[in-house]
């Protein structure tokens, strides 16, 4: 029997898959990166005070390629960032479309329960 995939782990792996969705149309599009900026205008004005308004700034100067990278990383950081990004309400990638959402949450659940069987669990005595 497979180890419990918690909840947690399965939204992550849905964040990230829809943010390697973005970062292929950004691949595309370039000008994706303007539409988050005034996302991230928005996001600011509502939350003028948060630290995700400042470090998602510093992302969206970077070149194409190194946001397209903070998108699709696995580390610490990268998690943190795509909990508060702009991109998910920008135009570009239409995630409001539930057979989409749908889809996404489908393969985030088989992702994180295929990684979580993959780790050896404790022990058994």
């Amino acid at each position: 029997m497979g180890r419990p995939v918690n909840r947690e782990t399965v939204n992550d792996t849905a964040k990230l898959i829809m943010h390697r969705l973005i970062a292929r149309e950004l691949a595309r599009d370039p000008t994706l990166v303007e539409r988050a900026r005034i996302q991230l205008g928005r996001m600011a004005a509502r939350f003028p005070d948060r630290s995700f308004v400042h470090d998602w700034e510093a992302v969206l100067r970077r070149p194409t390629s190194e946001i397209a990278a903070v998108l699709t990383g696995r580390n610490q950081e990268a998690r943190r960032l795509r909990l508060s990004s702009p991109f998910i309400l920008a135009d570009g990638v239409d995630f409001k479309n539930e057979s989409l959402r749908r889809r996404i949450g489908q393969a985030a659940r088989r992702i994180a329960t295929r990684t979580a069987a993959a780790r050896p669990g404790p022990p058994v005595a």
